[in-house]
């Protein structure tokens, strides 16, 4: 039952696309990212960190309406000057082309930590639910410069023992650079 549905979704996105002539790209991201960790819902009193994103994305163009939906996997490394976490994100993307050279979007990113600097990996989550806003220019028909800023919906904190009762969330401050193959 669960190809039959894969299936079905797969030709009705192919027929979508092909009705409204869409226009699918493939592209690799990279850039850096000016992090920290917000504790208890206020901004974390420690220095945050410069980090990085590097990963791939898939672009899909909706005819002449502006609309685009875009996905992918990027890799990043963030936190504070206490914990750099490594997360992979899939960002899903919903935006609009408000002129010829510029888009504004919204990001919806579920991330799976793959890791962190002072191997602490019990105290913190294996997911995280995050959201964005941005902006990107579009440089040239193969570049795009875009920053985008994200803030965690869920707590990265799962402390089973209790002994910790505080919220730990990412806010993250992107800025990338797109390069389109295709």
């Amino acid at each position: 039952m669960r190809g039959y549905t894969f299936i079905f979704l797969f030709m009705l996105f192919f027929g979508i696309c092909t009705k409204v002539k869409a226009q699918f790209r493939v592209g690799v991201t990279a850039g850096p990212v000016l992090s920290s960790l917000v504790r208890d819902s206020n901004l974390s009193a420690r220095a945050g960190m410069v980090g990085y994103l590097v990963g791939g994305v898939a672009k899909l163009n909706i005819g002449e309406l502006g609309w685009f939906f875009q996905s992918g996997v990027t890799y990043t490394l963030e936190g504070d000057n206490d914990q750099h976490l490594n997360f992979v994100k899939v960002p899903l993307i919903i935006g609009f082309d408000a002129s010829d050279d510029v888009n504004v979007h919204v990001a919806y990113n579920f991330a799976w930590q793959v890791g962190n600097q002072h191997g602490v990996q019990e105290f913190y989550k294996k997911n995280a639910n995050i959201l964005g806003v941005g902006f990107e220019i579009y440089i040239s028909n193969k570049f795009t410069v875009g920053s985008r800023l994200n803030y965690g919906l869920s707590n990265l904190v799962s402390d089973p023992s209790g002994a910790k009762n505080f919220e730990v969330k990412s806010f993250t401050f992107d800025l990338y650079l797109t390069y389109f193959l295709k």
